[in-house]
C-alpha cells in the first residue's frame, strides 16, 4: 500500500502548472454541482411535479449535452481552454440559476438545456486538454487523479446537500422545506462559480491554423474505430439514463428517506468511489485497460439485481455503492483508452462524439425511465439497465480486446 500511494506521489509531481490549476477548480465545480444534482429532483418533487415530468426535465439537460457535444470540440480547436472553462462556468450557472428561479415546467426544461449544454463545453475539452498537458508517463494517474477528486468533491457536495436544507431550516430563515431546497440550491451555484478563480490562471499555447478545411479533417477521421468506440458507450448510457438520476427518488419512495439521509448514503458511495479512481493505474497493470473496462462492467450486473429485488435498506445502501463503484472505476481508464487509441488531431473529435453517445441515450432513456417508474416499478427499469450494461461488456471485449499494445499502461 505504502508503495502504491508513493507511485502516486512519484507521478503527481510530473503534473503540469496547468493540469494542477485544472484540478483545483475542478474540486469547486464537482462541489457546487453536486449539491445541486442531490437536491434537484427532491426539490421538484416537493413543488408537486411528478416522475414521469422530472423525467422529461433531466431527457431535456440531456438534450442539451447531446447537441452540443461536436460544437463543443469544434471550440476546442479554434478557442482557448481557459475561455471555454470560465465562460462555460458562468453560463451553465446563470442557467442553473433561472432553471430555479422560474417555476414553469416548460421554463424549467429550457434553462436545463442550456444548463447541461454549457457543463457539457467544460467536460468535453477534459481529455483532450489532459492529453495536451501531460506525458505518457503520468497520463493514467492524470485522468485516475482527476476523476478520484471529483468523487471526493462530490462527497463533499451530497454531505453539504443532504444536511444544507435542515439547517436552512434550523437558522428560521424559512420554515417552508420548498423554499429550503431552493435557497440549497442558490447556495450551490455560488459555490460551482468559485472554479473561475484558478481556471482564469490556465496557460495555453497559442492555437495553430490548420492548413485542412474542418470538414476535410473530419471526413479523414477514422470513423470506423470511432463509432466502435460509442456503441459501448451509447449501451451505458441507455441504461444508466433508466435508473441513476432517480437514485435519490429510489431512496425517498421506496425506503421514504429524507435528504440528509440520502445525502449521507451518496456521500459514503463518494468514498468508495475515490479508492476506486485511485485504482485504476493498479488495473491497468494488472488486467489491461479493456480487461479492466470490461470486468468492472460484468461485476456491477449482481449489485443491480439487489437493487432490483431487495426492500432491505441496509442490502440496498450496500449495492448502491457497489454498483456505482464498479461502474465508475472504469471510468478514467475508458477515457484514458479513447484518447491513446485515437491520432491526436482526432482527441476532441471522439472525445465529443462519445459524449454524444452517451448523452443522446441518456435523453432517451431518462424520458422513458420516469415514465416506467411511474407506471411500473423501479424493479423494471434496473432490469432493461441490467441487459444494457451487459451489451456494452460484450461489445468492449469485441471491438478492442485486439488492442493489446496499450491496453496496459507501463
Amino acid at each position: 500500500m505504502l508503495n502504491f500511494f508513493k507511485l502516486y506521489l512519484i507521478h503527481a509531481k510530473l503534473f503540469s502548472k496547468n493540469a494542477r490549476l485544472f484540478l483545483f477548480g475542478g474540486i469547486f465545480n464537482g462541489i457546487g454541482l453536486s449539491v445541486f444534482s442531490l437536491l434537484f429532483n427532491l426539490y421538484l418533487k416537493e413543488y408537486q411535479f411528478s416522475e414521469s415530468q422530472i423525467g422529461q426535465v433531466l431527457s431535456w439537460g440531456s438534450l442539451g449535452s447531446a447537441l452540443i457535444a461536436i460544437p463543443a470540440a469544434i471550440l476546442l480547436e479554434k478557442i482557448h481552454v481557459k475561455k471555454i472553462l470560465v465562460y462555460s462556468t458562468i453560463f451553465a450557472c446563470l442557467s442553473y440559476f433561472m432553471s430555479i428561479f422560474s417555476k414553469e415546467l416548460s421554463l424549467i426544461f429550457v434553462f436545463m438545456f442550456f444548463a447541461n449544454s454549457f457543463i457539457t463545453v467544460y467536460r468535453v475539452c477534459i481529455a483532450p486538454f489532459f492529453m495536451r498537458n501531460s506525458t505518457k508517463s503520468e497520463r493514467i494517474y492524470l485522468f485516475s487523479i482527476n476523476s478520484a477528486l471529483t468523487m471526493l468533491s462530490q462527497l463533499i457536495g451530497f454531505i453539504i446537500g443532504g444536511y444544507l436544507p435542515k439547517l436552512i431550516l434550523s437558522t428560521g430563515i424559512s420554515s417552508d422545506l420548498k423554499v429550503a431546497y431552493e435557497l440549497a440550491l442558490y447556495i450551490s451555484i455560488a459555490g460551482t462559480m468559485i472554479s473561475i478563480i484558478p481556471f482564469l490562471s490556465i496557460k495555453q499555447a497559442k492555437i495553430t491554423e490548420k492548413s485542412k478545411g474542418l470538414f476535410t479533417q473530419i471526413r479523414h477521421y477514422n470513423w470506423p474505430l470511432i463509432i466502435r468506440l460509442m456503441i459501448p458507450k451509447l449501451l451505458v448510457g441507455l441504461g444508466a439514463g433508466l435508473v441513476i438520476p432517480f437514485m435519490n427518488l429510489y431512496f425517498k419512495n421506496e425506503f421514504n428517506l429524507g435528504s440528509e439521509r440520502i445525502g449521507f448514503f451518496f456521500s459514503i458511495m463518494q468514498i468508495f468511489l475515490f479508492v476506486g479512481m485511485m485504482m485504476a493505474p493498479y488495473l491497468t497493470k494488472k488486467f489491461g485497460m479493456i480487461q479492466s473496462i470490461v470486468l468492472t462492467e460484468l461485476l456491477s450486473i449482481p449489485f443491480m439485481l439487489i437493487l432490483a429485488m431487495s426492500r432491505f435498506l441496509p442490502l440496498a445502501v450496500v449495492a448502491f455503492i457497489m454498483r456505482g463503484t464498479l461502474m465508475n472505476m472504469n471510468l478514467p481508464i475508458s477515457a484514458n483508452f479513447e484518447m491513446e487509441l485515437v491520432r491526436p488531431q482526432e482527441q476532441a473529435f471522439t472525445n465529443a462524439i462519445s459524449t454524444l453517445g452517451w448523452q443522446g441515450a441518456w435523453t432517451v432513456s431518462a424520458w422513458v425511465g420516469g415514465l416506467i417508474i411511474e407506471k411500473y416499478s423501479f424493479a423494471f427499469s434496473f432490469y432493461i439497465t441490467i441487459i444494457a450494461y451487459l451489451l456494452s461488456a460484450i461489445t468492449y471485449y469485441i471491438f478492442f480486446s485486439k488492442y493489446k499494445s496499450i491496453s496496459k499502461n507501463g
